[in-house]
């Protein structure tokens, strides 16, 4: 499998800064109408792989969490309500997301959900600001950026609280200092592999411009791209990154493991639903809640939402990548406040206008603090 047979695009020359593509983003969901069609398109044309088909009725062990979340009053909705969610990336990171919509968990809480796929936390921010979606799956550190230009959502809830992701370079690459003038593939400019790709470079004492990052859209193109020798290292999380490793590339650093306490993505929605309506917020973070508790109770079901998302049979790699992440995924999924200021931080060396950002302009904490004082997350465990 190739990526591309053309030669990718880098962001060198003027350098593409996150805060250049936020901008770009932005004004295209603002009124530029090719940009705001591209993004109309790829919520139409990339929809979940069962998008299709009704939502799985949850099986075997997950029944216990469905009787536990039925009988909370403050949870399920008077009334069913529709919104369109959006999921960024072919990875195990959001495998909580993908069972809470296979297993029916927020249409039993009463979310009729469409669910979509949009390519990129910098894609999905703009379909937000155009009113496009009302939520999904949105990193941490584009947030702070979103809000600075205009954004008009929150973040409620966690997804991960660490950088799921490895740098993982061509054999011949074995020590930090080596990447230095390199090709580094990453998905996209403000994605959360950027993020990554940032934080395992200042662990080393080394800045963005000592790499030449090479922008890939997906995460398998960036395995697909190292194999065939186009770059020299990539940011990948699993199962391409222990894909990666199985085929005999050099792991350089496992931030999983290895790395800082860093909220990665989180669970995002449009400012107006917090303002006007508290109890589809709290329902939407229930149901995700739900989906990860299956994801890690009900194997045989997580397996099989694994293989249909990430489009694999590898039955190794699929139980791995149900294990990482049965431990990886942030429960309960509140609000990681203590961390968040070192990811202002880190975005502001980047984007200054940041710097006018308070952490109470990003976030929405009440919401899963009330469920996780109500007991109903320990229910659900």
């Amino acid at each position: 499998m190739r990526p591309d047979d053309r030669e990718p695009s880098r962001s060198r020359g003027p350098r593409l800064t996150r805060r250049t593509l936020l901008r770009r983003s932005l004004v295209g969901a603002l009124g530029a109408t090719p940009l705001l069609a591209g993004l109309s398109a790829a919520c139409q044309s990339s929809p979940a792989p069962s998008a299709s088909a009704p939502p799985a009725q949850p099986t075997g062990s997950a029944a216990a969490p469905t009787t536990a979340a039925s009988t909370a009053p403050s949870v399920a909705l008077a009334r069913p309500q529709s919104v369109k969610l959006a999921w960024t990336a072919v990875t195990g990171a959001q495998s909580g997301f993908w069972m809470a919509y296979e297993t029916g968990a927020w249409k039993e809480l009463g979310l009729d959900v469409d669910l979509v796929r949009i390519g990129s936390s910098s894609r999905m921010a703009a379909s937000m600001q155009a009113n496009e979606i009302d939520g999904g799956v949105l990193d941490w550190a584009l947030a702070f950026q979103f809000i600075a230009q205009g954004g008009n959502a929150r973040q409620v809830g966690s997804i991960t609280d660490r950088l799921i992701f490895a740098a993982i370079s061509q054999p011949s690459i074995a020590r930090p200092q080596d990447v230095v003038g390199k090709r580094w593939g990453i998905t996209r400019i403000g994605s959360s592999t950027h993020t990554a790709t940032l934080v395992a470079l200042e662990m080393w004492g080394l800045k963005p411009d000592d790499i030449n990052l090479i922008q890939l859209q997906e995460v398998p193109a960036i395995l697909a791209a190292l194999q065939s020798e186009q770059i020299d290292v990539g940011t990948m999380s699993p199962p391409t990154s222990t894909r990666a490793r199985d085929a005999g590339l050099h792991v350089l650093v496992d931030l999983a493991d290895d790395g800082p306490d860093y909220p990665s993505i989180g669970l995002a929605i449009l400012d107006r639903h917090v303002r006007d309506n508290p109890d589809l917020v709290r329902a939407y973070i229930a149901g995700y809640a739900m989906g990860v508790a299956r994801f890690r109770k009900d194997r045989e079901k997580a397996l099989a939402v694994l293989r249909q998302y990430l489009q694999l049979d590898d039955p190794a790699i699929l139980a791995d990548t149900h294990e990482k992440f049965s431990r990886y995924l942030a429960y309960p999924p509140t609000v990681p406040m203590a961390s968040l200021p070192r990811v202002k931080e880190d975005v502001e060396r980047d984007d200054p206008s940041v710097a006018k950002v308070q952490i109470a302009d990003l976030v929405a904490p009440q919401f899963a603090d009330e469920l996780q004082a109500q007991g109903y997350f320990a229910s659900l465990s």
